[in-house]
């Protein structure tokens, strides 16, 4: 469940990541997907420029690093930086991916949602539209 009395909701569970993601798209259809690790972990660092709309993450457990959707056509031009709770400034979160779908089924728009472990403070600290298809490649990249 959500607390959303506070400035930045906060949920116990990442579950509620995918309700926070459809609230912030203002898409209740919006498809949300988990990132977890190969190893079975769910809780990464994240690396992201909001410029380039990229983003990496890497395993708190194993330390296998992926980058997500469609960033490593970009990542060369990019300049990431660590993304930290702008609450507690910790560096370690649970991540979704959500995709907002055109009528043919492509992708249009990508939401990344995050949930704090520390301080279980939800967010999204990337978004961007895409602007080509097919999308299929981009979508097997979570």
């Amino acid at each position: 469940m959500i607390d959303k009395t506070d400035e930045f909701w906060a949920s116990a569970t990442a579950d509620d990541i995918d309700e926070y993601l459809k609230a912030y798209s203002d898409n209740s259809a919006l498809d949300v997907k988990p990132i977890i690790c190969s190893c079975g972990g769910d809780t990464f660092t994240i690396k992201c420029d909001q410029d380039e709309s990229v983003i990496g993450v890497k395993c708190e457990c194993c330390g296998e690093e992926k980058l997500i959707a469609d960033s490593a056509d970009y990542w060369g031009d990019a300049d990431p930086e660590d993304y930290e709770c702008p609450l507690c400034k910790s560096r370690l979160y649970n991540v979704r991916v959500g995709f907002r779908r055109r009528r043919s089924g492509s992708v249009k728009w990508v939401y990344i949602g995050v949930r704090c472990t520390q301080c279980k403070a939800l967010g999204s600290p990337l978004d961007w539209k895409i602007d080509y298809e097919p999308t299929d490649k981009m979508e097997k990249n979570i």
